[in-house]
């Protein structure tokens, strides 16, 4: 019944085979579940993808992971268990990328045109956060994806922005020239998300993500990544970020808003 494959990858393997699984409706479906020595896949039958691709999926988001682990020096290691590896479900049936606990939700379109913000989604999976402030949420999630996709391996979903991590101070800098940029600034640097922001994806998402990758690597630039990783599972990032600093996170933001201004003509992203 189905296919199994062994393939050799990074040291270890990634055996695939048929698991019946009960859907979200309480239906039984056989999905294709691929392990590796950090991540769990589980394809959903319907558009399913090659054994093949589904092989080198897993590994790609099995190499993710150990490469934000490194990037993050998360320590101890996560150890190889299924209890501890983090799950990847794959299906038409997700509008939109999710990440709930150690769970990551990825549209099966996405994933096979090479567009699904796993490295992102991941790092939601690696450190967890209390929500309390989106724009730091998000806002490192985006930094990590782009910085590792562009510095280390794997690839930049590229959701929101082409600017990648080396232009989104120049692409910040234009959305702050716009009437959707300045509808989101207040969330930036503060508690809270936007209204609207899982609704909208075009008008508000978009400029919020963007704003928020810029001023959280803004941060890491001066503060380190290890500093402002460390807000990020905080109760109150923003006291925590004024204690570490010195500095209220009013007047980071203020300070990181002036060098966007003085940037705003940059080449486009």
């Amino acid at each position: 019944m189905g296919v199994s494959l062994m393939a050799a990858t990074l040291g270890a393997s990634i055996a695939c085979a048929p698991l019946p699984r009960t859907g979200w409706r309480g239906d039984v479906r056989t999905v294709s579940r691929c392990e590796a020595s950090r991540a769990v896949v589980d394809f959903d039958p319907e558009g399913a993808l090659a054994t093949s691709e589904q092989v080198a999926f897993t590994e790609l988001v099995d190499r993710g992971i150990g490469d934000l682990e490194r990037v993050l020096l998360v320590s101890p290691p996560i150890e190889p268990r299924s209890g501890r590896r983090i799950r990847f479900v794959v299906s038409p049936r997700v509008a939109m990328s999710r990440t709930f606990g150690r769970t990551v939700l990825l549209p099966l379109t996405r994933v096979r045109d090479r567009r699904a913000p796993y490295l992102h989604e991941t790092v939601h999976a690696l450190v967890p956060t209390s929500n309390r402030s989106s724009w730091l949420t998000e806002g490192l999630a985006c930094y990590l994806e782009s910085w590792t996709a562009e510095n280390v391996s794997g690839y930049d979903a590229h959701v929101f922005t082409r600017a990648g991590d080396r232009t989104i101070h120049q692409a910040a800098a234009r959305y702050l020239l716009t009437n959707t940029g300045r509808a989101v600034l207040p969330w930036i640097g503060a508690p809270g998300q936007p209204p609207d922001l899982f609704e909208d994806r075009n008008s508000v998402a978009r400029p919020f993500y963007v704003l928020s990758h810029s001023f959280t690597k803004y941060l890491v630039e001066r503060l380190g990544l290890s500093a402002v990783a460390g807000l990020a599972s905080t109760p109150d990032p923003e006291r925590e970020l004024a204690q570490l600093s010195g500095r209220e996170a009013s007047r980071w933001r203020e300070e990181w808003l002036a060098g966007r201004a003085a940037g705003s003509r940059a080449p486009g992203d």
